[in-house]
């Protein structure tokens, strides 16, 4: 459906012209949604599937029979994306994108229209550090024993919107650990980026230190103060940034008698998020 309200549809699953979705109940037809995030760290990895309207019944339906390639900024095809035979409407491709070029992913499906969206991969490459400044004892219920680091963030001239997550020090990997609770008093971090209420992570825009660098004191709430602490530093883009916050809003929007929240898109010709994104590991 080329309006409607997406938020079944993204619920289920996981940068260019950009516009945001509105809800028209009494348009139902169904269009592809694309999801893919260009990370010069990792190999590409993208969604598919065929949208379900608010108003109908059953799931989307995950595509796996669809052609979905990458090109470069000149049109370009690059690489053909490889449908996982062990995940039904994912596809993958060994190319990592490098970080601030600009590439289009395209998904062609015969019994709907062709989509595509553009985004460029964020870098990380500054001087980023995670120093131990010390720890606080806590004074009490509400201000726990914590470590203090001071985080220092070398900002690329790039605008986007940086997002800190503590970890304990296992492996150079998110999956199976649990974040762990940190937050800040710096004035930077006045509001979550992405909406909702602060979290495990921190987030912040760079606009107020573009090419510039910045530091921040960190409190991070461990069960073990002598532990290892590890912290990824995530920087996305504002088609990114913007997906996420109308996510957030439309997870929190009071219940099924409330007005719909639309859900932003970048992708063309369908609905979903080709966004830019880079990443990057920091030991104190």
């Amino acid at each position: 459906m080329k309006n409607f309200a997406a938020a079944y549809a993204l619920l289920v699953f996981w940068t260019s012209c950009e516009r945001i979705i509105p809800f028209d109940p009494e348009d139902s037809d169904p269009v592809l949604v694309l999801y893919a995030d260009l990370n010069p760290n990792l190999s590409l990895r993208a969604h598919l599937s065929r949208s379900v309207g608010i108003l109908d019944q059953g799931d989307p339906q995950r595509i796996s029979d669809a052609i979905v390639w990458i090109e470069d900024s000149a049109g370009l095809a690059l690489d053909t994306l490889t449908p996982d035979p062990l995940e039904d409407g994912y596809y993958r491709s060994p190319l990592k994108p490098s970080a601030g070029q600009g590439y289009t992913v395209k998904a062609s499906w015969p019994e709907l229209p062709v989509v595509s969206g553009f985004a460029r991969p964020m870098a990380l490459s500054g001087d980023f550090r995670m120093d131990s400044i010390g720890f606080s004892p806590g004074t009490g219920m509400f201000v726990t024993p914590h470590l203090i680091y001071r985080v220092s963030i070398d900002d690329d001239g790039v605008p986007g919107f940086y997002q800190l997550e503590f970890y304990e020090d296992q492996n150079d990997t998110a999956f199976g650990q649990q974040v762990i609770y940190a937050g800040t008093d710096d004035p930077l971090v006045s509001q979550p980026v992405f909406g909702g209420n602060f979290g495990g992570d921190i987030s912040f825009d760079n606009a107020l230190f573009l090419g510039q660098n910045r530091e921040l004191v960190v409190r991070v709430y461990k069960y073990s103060l002598t532990s290892p602490t590890k912290m990824k530093v995530y920087k996305v883009d504002e088609a990114t940034a913007r997906y996420r916050r109308s996510f957030e809003n439309a997870q929190n929007s009071g219940g099924p008698f409330t007005q719909p929240v639309p859900i932003y898109s970048n992708v063309q010709g369908g609905l979903g998020l080709v966004g830019g994104v880079g990443h990057l590991w920091i030991r104190p």
